[in-house]
Formats: structure tokens, sequence, C-alpha cells
């Protein structure tokens, strides 16, 4: 299943999803930018599991997130596909920190 295409990245936070980035995924390469980071990784799809490994490299002011405020993260990412909606959970790769992932297509690429 190809899922080549543009997505909004949205994190579940204590309020409601939150989006946080958008991002291309093409051919199992991820790569997406926000206002204060950007983020670049491969990805594999195996039926209607998305995984990816992601490095996110934050510029501006640091923001915590894995419990932590780094100039980068490096994190685990485990969806279910169902339509056009992933979701699932990151994880940073000390196994400390989960977060909830919402990525959710936006267009096709070009």
């Amino acid at each position: 299943m190809s899922v080549n295409g543009i997505y909004k990245i949205e994190m579940l936070t204590t309020y409601d999803w939150e989006p946080r980035a958008t991002a291309l995924l093409r051919d199992g390469t991820y790569w997406g930018a926000g206002a204060q980071h950007y983020a670049v990784g491969n990805y594999t799809v195996d039926g209607s599991k998305f995984l990816a490994d992601i490095s996110i490299v934050t510029h501006g002011k640091p923001r915590a997130l894995f419990g932590k405020k780094v100039d980068r993260y490096d994190i685990a990412v485990e969806a279910e596909i169902s339509g056009d909606v992933f979701t699932g959970v990151g994880k940073d790769k000390e196994g400390n920190h989960v977060v909830q992932y919402r990525i959710s297509r936006l267009a096709d690429l070009p």
C-alpha cells in the first residue's frame, strides 16, 4: 500500500488534538516541518501498520517534548492506518515517554 502524500501531524494534548507539523511521505522517506522544527526519517508500511523512525531537530526557542528540552529528538512512531488517517504513538528512543499521534492525509504529492 502506498501512503505517498502530504499529511497533517497532530499530537494529543490535555485539551485536544494539537496540530504540530506538515509532513511529506514519499517511497519510505519522511520529511516534516513546523514553525520551530524540522523532521526527517524513514518509514515502512506493512498491511495497515505504519512504522517510522524520525529525527526531530528544533530551532528557535527550545520547547519541552518527551520530558526534556534538547535540540534533537529521535522517536519511533507506530500507527494503525484507517483510510486517510493513521493513529498511534510516538516513543522516544529511551522508551521513557509516549505521545499519541494522528496523521491525516491532506493531499496527494504532485
